[in-house]
């Protein structure tokens, strides 16, 4: 039971404690029948930094003073019991204390002595492994390709086992020939971070898992049985599960797609187009607006890439020049050359009288827009073109863009175009 003890006896108990070297807190409380925390509180309350020099020299001297069989008693009696669990601020000054070095810590003289009984500590000791072949074989193999701090030498020195690895080669397999980086290391032996390491020093870009599994059938990548297995799993995920928005519009893009060709131009989309008779009318306004203004009429006929040119018609434009010369074989963005109408085609080849027309993102495939580019082709087949149209997604996909390019150039074999190599 803790009692209540009186500021005299207090003051009494602690000066026995001080002149008395060997008395100690537990001492003390055991003579009153309290807890030693109740001692170490009053002592902190009413001495404060005194207390706390003379318990700090107290307990190194007590230490000091334990024979060899009570530190047997201790250690036995501590044998197997768990740690308990360290308080934040012993940790932190843990860390404090193990970021600096010896001398940083002990000084020069005494960072000497600790170093030499830490040197030989372990000195005779044989080591105890649970598996020693397979620990001497991880170790290996973890440091082929490393390099090694090794004892007794100064600087940095190759391992004992280290192989001169071929660089060149290892670059040629991962870059040319797409070897991964695991297949490089069993070819060669070494570790899967050996090869990484030695590719990024020389400045190569490190390719992701995906770079491997992609275009790959489940068969491909994990065999029959587990393809299998993976398709039952992905059947029970998806069985019921509502279509998303973006998958809507895949399934659309896909019927689109379906629907129109390259040699036949069959859209399939919602309204209807211009009678003959609107169309008349609308031509006739047309031209009838140039004839009373006609700044704008050479205004047309003089603009060049009147507006910023697209991605995808950049990117259109920027193949067609590998194959033909501008301004020759082909016009870009300019008045029709036939002078039959007043149009600017994306892509003119006058020669062969065929026309590439490029289909935005967004203008194209509203009602409006589908009419205009209706009434832009009849007036274009009506001047002797022959029309192509491509939409944003036949050219900015990468996949879609390489058969529309095939698709171009064998076309354009067929009208017999000359294309440079």
């Amino acid at each position: 039971m803790n009692k209540k003890i009186s500021e005299d006896k207090i003051l009494r108990l602690f000066l026995e404690y001080k002149s008395d070297k060997n008395l100690t807190t537990q001492q003390i409380a055991n003579a009153n029948d309290v807890d030693r925390t109740t001692i170490n509180n009053y002592f902190r309350e009413l001495f404060g930094e005194e207390y706390q020099i003379i318990s700090n020299m107290k307990s190194r001297t007590i230490n000091r003073a334990h024979s060899l069989e009570q530190r047997l008693k201790v250690s036995r009696a501590l044998k197997n019991r768990p740690k308990p669990p360290r308080s934040a601020p012993h940790r932190i000054n843990l860390s404090k204390a193990m970021s600096k070095s010896y001398e940083e810590r002990f000084g020069e003289d005494r960072a000497k002595i600790i170093k030499e009984k830490i040197g030989k500590a372990h000195l005779g000791r044989k080591r105890i492994f649970k598996n020693k072949e397979l620990w001497c074989h991880n170790l290996s193999k973890s440091l082929k390709g490393r390099s090694v701090w090794n004892k007794g030498k100064k600087g940095l020195q190759k391992a004992w086992n280290k192989k001169d690895l071929p660089v060149e080669e290892i670059i040629e397999l991962y870059v040319n020939q797409k070897i991964s980086s695991d297949k490089i290391a069993k070819k060669y032996n070494v570790n899967k971070t050996t090869i990484l390491d030695l590719l990024k020093n020389n400045h190569v870009n490190i390719r992701s898992s995906n770079f491997y599994l992609k275009g790959k059938t489940f068969e491909e990548i994990s065999g029959r049985n587990m393809a299998a297995k993976r398709r039952e799993n992905l059947s029970k995920v998806l069985k019921g599960r509502n279509y998303a928005w973006s998958e809507k519009r895949l399934a659309g893009l896909k019927k689109y797609h379906q629907e129109r060709r390259l040699n036949n131009i069959v859209i399939h989309r919602q309204g209807k187009p211009f009678s003959p008779e609107q169309r008349l009318k609308l031509s006739i306004i047309h031209k009838k607006y140039l004839v009373d203004h006609p700044e704008e009429l050479e205004r047309l006929r003089l603009i060049q890439y009147p507006g910023k040119i697209s991605k995808v018609e950049q990117k259109m434009l920027d193949f067609l020049k590998k194959h033909f010369i501008e301004r020759e074989d082909f016009y870009f963005d300019t008045q029709d050359i036939t002078k039959k109408t007043l149009y600017r085609p994306d892509f003119q080849f006058p020669k062969q009288k065929i026309i590439l027309e490029i289909d935005g993102y967004y203008k194209h495939f509203t009602a409006e827009g589908f009419k205009k580019d209706k009434i832009r082709e009849y007036y274009l087949k009506k001047a002797g073109w022959t029309v192509y149209r491509f939409n944003f997604y036949d050219i900015d996909r990468e996949y879609k863009f390489k058969l529309v390019r095939e698709k171009i150039l064998l076309l354009l074999r067929q009208e017999n175009v000359d294309i440079r190599n």
